[in-house]
């Protein structure tokens, strides 16, 4: 087996590049300049100096940009201003990359306020990995929570469930969109389906929070005992005793 020899100039160009860009990075943290957002380079720029190491740059700046997303006291000054950049550019270098397809949704789609634009990098995902049901699964995702339209994430979550090893429940909750049921019933399922798909923790870590508030206010607003177990051992499995949240509020 033949082992990769990566020359070492094309080392040193990465380090020096990751370091400026870690720089500037910092800088625009200080700064918020206006202008923040060429600091990101573009996909063809990248690509004139990658010399066809793509993915091992996408890899590079994969790790930059988790150092930027984790600095939340930073992201809620600039509202995630260049997430979009970061993972076009990432998702550009490595289409086959697919934890960044998650970030794409709910970075860009979500904090940035920009679901068009999250459809967009989506999209190119999903020709780039015709056979990767995950892809059009977190379009649909985007569009019904996002973007606010059940007929685009119905057809997504159709699209998906026609991949090789797609999961049964895709087509199942393409109908349950198209469906005329309460809003909630949809936005659990979709949240659920989120929930049990994704690996990133901390993603992970959101579909469980809108969960338990989701769960919570069938638990208190409805009027029915049954839906109300339902949602107390759907709380259980999240791991939320109900009596015991409800008793230490009322002290």
């Amino acid at each position: 087996m033949k082992k990769l020899l990566i020359p070492f100039g094309f080392l040193s160009l990465i380090l020096i590049l990751h370091c400026s860009h870690s720089r500037l990075i910092e800088v625009m943290d200080r700064t918020a300049s206006l202008h923040a957002k060429v600091l990101v380079p573009s996909p063809e720029a990248v690509r004139l100096v990658s010399l066809g190491f793509d993915k091992l740059l996408a890899d590079c700046y994969w790790l930059s940009f988790i150092g930027y997303y984790g600095d939340t006291e930073a992201r809620q000054k600039d509202k995630y201003l260049l997430a979009d950049r970061y993972l076009d550019l990432i998702t550009s270098l490595d289409p086959e990359f697919i934890q960044p397809y998650w970030f794409v949704a709910f970075t860009v789609g979500n904090d940035q306020k920009n679901p068009q634009r999250a459809s967009e990098i989506l999209e190119k995902g999903i020709a780039a990995n015709q056979d990767n049901w995950y892809l059009p699964f977190i379009a649909g995702f985007n569009q019904y929570m996002f973007a606010k339209d059940e007929v685009s994430a119905a057809r997504y979550y159709r699209q998906a469930s026609k991949y090789p090893e797609a999961p049964a429940w895709l087509a199942r909750q393409a109908d349950i969109l198209d469906a005329k049921i309460p809003s909630a019933i949809k936005e659990i399922n979709a949240w659920n389906d989120v929930y049990y798909s994704v690996e990133e923790e901390g993603l992970k870590q959101r579909a469980r929070e809108k969960l338990i508030r989701l769960w919570l206010a069938v638990y208190k607003r409805s009027p029915s005992e049954k839906i109300r177990s339902r949602a107390v051992e759907a709380l259980g499995q999240l791991g939320i005793n109900v009596d015991l949240m409800l008793n230490s509020r009322k002290r």
